[in-house]
């Protein structure tokens, strides 16, 4: 069974010395990525709309090459929004919350 969902927003940065790592990793998983003139990966899409298996996985492997404060936006099928969020060379899925307001 897959699942379905939509890279809605991000910030991305790998420097260029790891590029061909990440990159291949990414475009196994139905992601591309834009380089500077430098070579550094500063955009990534989603080229699919079905999640792959393993990507949890792949974005802790990639983790370590990932600038501090870089996200990853996803809203998935059934209206849950969460964030792959990469910080001290791990990735961590944050779960977005609806809050409503108190109207009374």
């Amino acid at each position: 069974m897959s699942y379905c969902a939509d890279l809605v927003d991000k910030s991305f940065f790998v420097p260029s010395e790891y590029t061909g790592r990440v990159m291949k990793k990414l475009n196994d998983c139905g992601y591309f990525v834009e380089l500077d003139d430098d070579g550094n990966i500063v955009d990534i899409n989603f080229s699919g709309n079905k999640l792959a298996y393993g990507e949890k996985e792949m974005f802790q492997a990639i983790a370590p090459y990932v600038k501090d404060g870089s996200f990853l936006e996803m809203f998935g099928e059934d209206g849950s929004r969460w964030r792959q969020v990469f910080k001290n060379g791990t990735c961590k899925e944050i779960v977005a919350k609806t809050v409503w307001p108190n109207e009374k």
